[in-house]
């Protein structure tokens, strides 16, 4: 008697907390690196250089666009197109984003001995903040394109199966980066001017883990310089990708740059540091939930290329599990321990102290939606539901945000900004919530709620998940075939199914586990195209099926590849998440 196999999710868990750990540390020395730089600043120089390090964030961010536009569409579009098996097509994008970030990325260099001063004159409203901002946009606009080749790099090296290079390209350049800001700042003359060139110094460091990416021979991605030139048209289908992550950095620019000048204008400098002050809360709360939420970016784009709806859909519940308990943990010490946050960033204003408290524990109420509208942002975009992304992110970073912070600072003062952003993410959570609803109703978007993806796609005829035994191996073979008499597939065809998925099975049980502790394997057959798809998925030992050659036997006895060779259609493999990936087709 045969036992009835199922699907589980061991693998996709497997999966997240093997890149949960370098996306989090990926984000932890990205947002650490800005916090730390402001709380040095706000120690050595004053308290006037942090708030002038917030004054620069919208001309950062502006010329980051490029980085993150190519890096996270880039990154979008490459998953995608591996769990498409597309490796080509993914080399075309990958070499079209390098060669783009470059050529983007020096207009700034050429335009910072000419663009800093006039750009700091218009953000600071008093020469003191002028002199000190001035010095820290030149310099970051003279090396732009060393900051957005990291970016860029640390987006594309995760997802080609090097999560944790792509980590280190970030880990890295803050190391430095600290070491560097407080000897410049600690042992110089060079003020602001040493604060952007450690952060530049470190980033350009952080580069330097190309060279083992380049030297490895488990990268599927190649560079062509030929290849990036003539695939330019590729960039709109990146930037399309991107667009919730350019809007998301489009409306943190407007944000800032109104918030700024609307503030100082009409409270003054000492209500700006308390605004900035709680716009690093925010960089806290991603400095622990980012890199969570970043593997979704990872993971789930190949699995929607693979539509594996049933790993996409465990994945997302688990990051939002991980993240729900993270931000209870942090708004609780936020609201405990405001003073802990104001002593952090050497807030000394005696008259403003209380009121600063009180902003900070009101800014701890944004933590629950602003996670929740991350989830929406980075699952719609990864997922290409551009719309729905690019919409969340311009509610909650414009459209409510703006008016309601005018409104609530002219009547009630700085404290007007936390009540202000606490409304906000809660709006643009339930609006995209309603508009979601609404449309799926109408039937302007697929079905099955917030995730919009059916339990399984249609024409999966058997998706089972069974231990790297031998003696599952043998068992999926009887699965596999009731499965296609189930579904009229001829005896014949059924038959040569059973046969190439336990060949495929046992030789993992046998080789693919040698040096690793057991684990399973996913097993999807499918019918599209009067063919049958059968999908193999194992994290063992990399190995590529399609590349063996018979005289391997000394070290594998794999002759039952042949075989599969020969009664099979076309069989591809790609090595994807760490994960072997065979694909065997039969014609019916």
């Amino acid at each position: 008697m045969t036992i009835k196999m199922l699907r589980n999710d061991y693998l996709i868990r497997r999966k997240f907390n093997s890149y949960i750990v370098p996306g989090v540390l990926m984000v932890m020395a990205m947002q650490l690196g800005n916090i730390v730089d402001s709380i040095l600043v706000s120690s050595l120089i004053d308290i006037d250089g942090m708030t002038a390090i917030s004054l620069s964030l919208p001309v950062l961010y502006f010329m980051q666009i490029i980085g993150f536009a190519l890096g996270v569409g880039g990154a979008v579009t490459i998953s995608v197109m591996l769990g498409k098996r597309q490796i080509d097509e993914a080399s075309g994008v990958f070499s079209v984003c390098v060669v783009a970030d470059v050529v983007l990325s020096l207009i700034f260099t050429v335009l910072a001995p000419f663009a800093a001063s006039p750009l700091a004159h218009m953000l600071a409203h008093t020469p003191v903040l002028e002199s000190l901002l001035a010095p820290y946009i030149y310099i970051y606009m003279l090396f732009t394109p060393l900051l957005n080749l990291a970016i860029l790099f640390s987006n594309v090296l995760t997802i080609d199966n090097c999560p944790k290079l792509g980590a280190s390209c970030f880990i890295i350049a803050n190391i430095v980066n600290l070491a560097l800001d407080y000897a410049f700042l600690k042992y110089t003359d060079l003020g602001m001017y040493g604060a952007a060139l450690s952060t530049i110094i470190g980033y350009g460091v952080g580069c330097l883990v190309v060279i083992p990416y380049a030297l490895s021979k488990k990268r599927m991605l190649m560079f062509n310089l030929r290849q990036g030139m003539r695939n330019v048209k590729m960039l709109w289908k990146v930037i399309k990708a991107g667009a919730s992550q350019i809007s998301y950095l489009l409306m943190l620019i407007l944000q800032y740059f109104v918030l700024n000048t609307f503030i100082q204008s009409t409270l003054g400098a000492d209500n700006t540091a308390i605004y900035s002050v709680c716009m690093n809360s925010v960089e806290i709360v991603k400095l622990f939930i980012e890199g969570v939420i970043g593997v979704i970016q990872t993971i789930a784009g190949v699995l929607f290329g693979e539509k594996d709806y049933f790993g996409l859909r465990k994945l997302v519940k688990r990051t939002v599990t991980i993240v729900a308990v993270v931000v209870a943990a942090l708004m609780a010490v936020f609201i405990a321990f405001p003073n802990l946050i104001l002593a952090l960033f050497s807030f000394n204003k005696e008259g403003l102290y209380n009121t600063a408290m009180l902003c900070v524990r009101l800014f701890s109420l944004t933590f629950v939606f602003f996670a929740a509208n991350r989830i929406v942002q980075v699952y719609y975009q990864t997922t290409l539901k551009t719309s729905l992304s690019t919409l969340d992110t311009a509610l909650q970073g414009f459209v409510y945000l703006l008016p309601l912070s005018v409104l609530f600072i002219g009547t009630i003062g700085i404290t007007g900004v936390s009540l202000a952003a606490a409304l906000t993410e809660a709006l643009a959570f339930f609006t995209v919530f309603v508009i979601r609803a609404v449309g799926q109703r109408m039937g302007r978007l697929p079905k099955k709620g917030f995730l919009m993806i059916p339990e399984k796609d249609g024409n999966s005829l058997c998706d089972i998940t069974i231990k790297s035994t031998e003696q599952d191996a043998v068992e999926v073979s009887k699965q596999l075939i009731i499965s296609c008499e189930d579904n009229s597939v001829p005896s014949e065809t059924a038959g040569i199914i059973g046969v190439v998925a336990e060949e495929l099975a046992v030789n993992i049980s046998r080789y693919g586990y040698k040096r690793l502790s057991p684990s399973y394997i996913d097993i999807n057959l499918s019918k599209a195209d009067d063919k049958l798809i059968l999908r193999v998925r194992d994290d063992g030992a990399p190995f590529d099926p399609t590349a063996y050659k018979s005289d391997e036997k000394d070290e594998f006895l794999l002759t039952g590849i042949e075989m599969i060779r020969r009664i099979s259609d076309r069989m591809t493999y790609t090595r994807v998440l760490n994960m072997n990936n065979t694909v065997i087709e039969v014609s019916l």
